[in-house]
């Protein structure tokens, strides 16, 4: 796999480079509606870049009002936006959301990677996505 930059794919060109965000303080009537939709496995949670959390699932009688970041992973599976695609593959198909949140190196969210359902390619991947193509 070649990336623009030269040399083998790296998550940067696979990554879903502008992921739907929730601000940190968003309600759970909010994060619940996204969650709603089935191709959603995770919303995230950030102040801008900064990212403060992940939720994948929210208990049935969490009230409307109550901060979703409550519920929120706050350390959930991160990756670097320079790790190499088959350590990114790898990563992502072991993961049970097929979901990992890509951070800088100074903790900022850049991105989320992420596998489609049939697990063979990067949903955010442009071009050559497909894994093991």
């Amino acid at each position: 796999m070649e990336s623009s930059r030269g040399g083998d794919q790296v998550v940067a060109d696979l990554m879903l480079r502008n992921p739907k965000t929730l601000p940190a303080d968003a309600p759970v009537a909010d994060a619940r509606a996204i969650l709603e939709n089935p191709s959603v496995q995770m919303v995230l949670l950030a102040d801008g870049q900064t990212f403060a959390g992940a939720i994948t699932d929210l208990p049935r009688d969490a009230p409307a009002e109550q901060r979703a970041l409550d519920f929120a992973d706050r350390q959930p599976e991160t990756i670097g936006p320079d790790e190499p695609a088959s350590i990114a593959f790898a990563r992502a198909a072991a993961n049970p959301h097929r979901r990992i949140v890509v951070l800088d190196d100074d903790a900022r969210l850049v991105g989320l990677l992420c596998l489609d359902a049939s697990r063979t390619r990067f949903c955010g991947a442009t071009g050559s996505g497909t894994v093991g193509a």
